[in-house]
């Protein structure tokens, strides 16, 4: 039982490291879209939103999700994104979509107006940002 709580708690250590090191690690000239993670696992990196950043900066996916809402005349939900997007509207698709909305969402890239209804972020009312290169 010690030995899962320890395990634990250094792959919890591991994950705070690697979602730290995306601006260390562009410094040192890796993709900051693609940070190593422990063992050589890669992941994508969605970084937070800040005065400046154009949504270029964002992984494919992740960008296509941003412009679709940002050309939008309202709040869509996943399973109206997904086949814009070009995906299949399965449950997968519309899940792992939900679940870059949040992130999105979380990172400061979106808002959600009413649960599942996502919108850009208000930034000082500056929507022409996103689609800027």
């Amino acid at each position: 039982m010690e030995t899962t709580r320890e395990t634990g708690a250094q792959v919890l250590a591991e994950l705070s490291a690697a979602e730290a090191a995306p601006e260390a690690e562009a410094r040192d000239g890796l993709d900051p879209k693609e940070v190593p993670a422990p063992h050589g696992i890669r992941v994508t990196a969605v970084p937070p939103w800040r005065e400046g950043l154009v949504v270029q900066v964002l992984p494919d996916a992740y960008r296509d999700i941003v412009e679709i809402v940002a050309d939008a005349p309202g709040p869509l939900q996943a399973k109206q994104i997904v086949p814009r997007i070009g995906l299949e509207a399965t449950t997968a698709k519309i899940e792992g979509t939900r679940g870059k909305l949040k992130r999105l969402m979380e990172r400061g890239w979106l808002d959600e107006d009413a649960p599942g209804r996502f919108t850009l972020a208000r930034h000082g009312g500056d929507a022409s940002r996103v689609n800027s290169r």
